[in-house]
Parts: C-alpha cells; sequence; structure tokens
C-alpha cells in the first residue's frame, strides 16, 4: 500500500474536518480532490516545496503523495543559498511555489532532463538535514517508513477528531511533517497554520482564539510562551503538547508546568 492510499483511506473518515490558513480553508474531501487532480498532470520524478505559506506546503506535499513523486521540502527560512544547494544537489527541475500567489508547479530547469532516478524507488519524501556541521544531506523516507512511524505515534499520542492542532513550525523538518501534520490528518483533527513571525505573545492570543487543544514546539519556544502564557491565565483549550528538537532543562519543565497546569506533555 502507498502512503497516499493508506492516508487518504484515513482522511475519508473525516470528510468535512478542515485545514487552513487565515481565511483560506479547504475539506479534508476537498484536499483529497485537489491532490488526486493534480496527480494526474504530467509530473517530474521528484519535486521540490518552496512556498511562503505552510498551508500551501502541505498541499503540495499532498499532491506529491498522490502523484506517487518524491517531494522535496525547502525552507525560505533557512536562507538562499541552503536551498539552492538543495535544489543543485537534489537536481531538482520543478518547484510546487505560491511566489506567484497561488499553488503553481513551476520549471525552474529546463535544461536537465528528467529521467526517473532508480535510487529513489520507494520514497515517498526526501528531507534534507539542517547542514549546521556540513552541507545538508537528503534522508530519503518510503512509503512504508513514513507509515510505521504514524502508526507508532498514533499509538502514544491520542489525538481525536474533536482536537485543534496550532501548526507555527515549518514543514521542513520532520517532527512537524509527521508529528504534527500527518498524523493530525489521519486522526482527523482540525488543522490551522500560523504563519506570523515569532512573538509569544501573539501566540498565546491565537492559541486562546482557535481554542487550540493540541501544540507542538522546542523547549525554547515553550520557554517563551510560558512567560506570557502564565500573565493571561494560560490557555485553557491546550490539553496536550509535544516538546521535540532540544534537550529539556528542570528549570523550563518546571515553567512550562506552572504556565500550563492542565496539559499533557509529552517528550
Amino acid at each position: 500500500m502507498t502512503m497516499w492510499e493508506w492516508i487518504s483511506r484515513q482522511m475519508r473518515q473525516y470528510p468535512e474536518q478542515t485545514v487552513g490558513e487565515g481565511t483560506n480553508t479547504l475539506t479534508y474531501a476537498e484536499l483529497i480532490r485537489e491532490a488526486e487532480a493534480r496527480a494526474k498532470s504530467p509530473l517530474p520524478p521528484k519535486i521540490g516545496l518552496y512556498c511562503r505559506s505552510e498551508w500551501n506546503t502541505a498541499r503540495a506535499l499532498l499532491c506529491c503523495l498522490a502523484a506517487g513523486k518524491p517531494a522535496v521540502p525547502l525552507s525560505a527560512r533557512y536562507g538562499e543559498l541552503h536551498c539552492r544547494h538543495i535544489v543543485e544537489t537534489m537536481e531538482l527541475t520543478h518547484l510546487f511555489t505560491d511566489e506567484g500567489g497561488d499553488l503553481q508547479l513551476r520549471c525552474i530547469d529546463e535544461e536537465r532532463p528528467d529521467s526517473e532516478p532508480e535510487n529513489l524507488a520507494g520514497a515517498a519524501v526526501i528531507l534534507c538535514t539542517s547542514g549546521t556541521t556540513g552541507l545538508p544531506k537528503g534522508a530519503m523516507l518510503t512509503d512504508e517508513g513514513l507509515i510505521a512511524n504514524l502508526t507508532a505515534i498514533g499509538e502514544y499520542f491520542p489525538l481525536n477528531g474533536s482536537d485543534r492542532i496550532l501548526i507555527a513550525r515549518p514543514l521542513y523538518h520532520c517532527a512537524v511533517l509527521v508529528g504534527e501534520f500527518l498524523i493530525s490528518l489521519i486522526k482527523g483533527v482540525r488543522i490551522r497554520f500560523y504563519g506570523g513571525a515569532f512573538n509569544p505573545s501573539v501566540l498565546v492570543n491565537r492559541l486562546n482564539e482557535e481554542q487550540a487543544s493540541v501544540f507542538c514546539g522546542t523547549p525554547t519556544l515553550f520557554h517563551h510562551l510560558s512567560r506570557f502564557a502564565g500573565r493571561g491565565g494560560g490557555v485553557p483549550s491546550l490539553r496536550m503538547a509535544a516538546i521535540s528538537g532540544e534537550c529539556l532543562t528542570p528549570a523550563v519543565a518546571d515553567k512550562m508546568q506552572t504556565a500550563f497546569p492542565q496539559t499533557d506533555f509529552y517528550h
């Protein structure tokens, strides 16, 4: 079974649930129709995802999964040189981008042939490392690997169709793409993306406005959120949170527990 067959089967159980950012929303059923419609068009062997909006990155990712073409997420937050290296190393000829407004497939290299690479067989997503100690390297995630990972996450992270998640980090990161977005889709969660600059007070307000019951981030992010959440009565609707990406110190853990006393934290 392919990743798309598996995840779309889960999504069809919640056809009216929605995913969006700001005033832009689509139901699960509409997302499936969009992805499968784009998948019928001729597509290159692998496709870069370079969108200013994570909402559009999510739509592009589903299109790639539906087409069975490996998606290569990029992040403008890492800078032009970082993205250019990935484009050149992965030999990308096309990008899904929203630079012209709505989501579109753009050719960025007409001279390079779109030959089918044998070494990408079975790859659903190619996630590149951050390049902290060197140049970014592509890690291939297979359909089977993603399904196994999502199944395991679903067994210990009790999401359900009544939950609302606010995603404030880029899908370029595995913890966000798999542990926030994809896991939410298979559990029927209402998904909203926060595309603004990091501002703890604004983010706390947004969590309350969305009545978010699930939120994920790094200890550093929660450290800053705790300062503002504690002053304004916290985020009463937040029942679960997942922490990843850094070491959690006892001092930060204490602040988080004080600011979010009703929240179950998963580390």
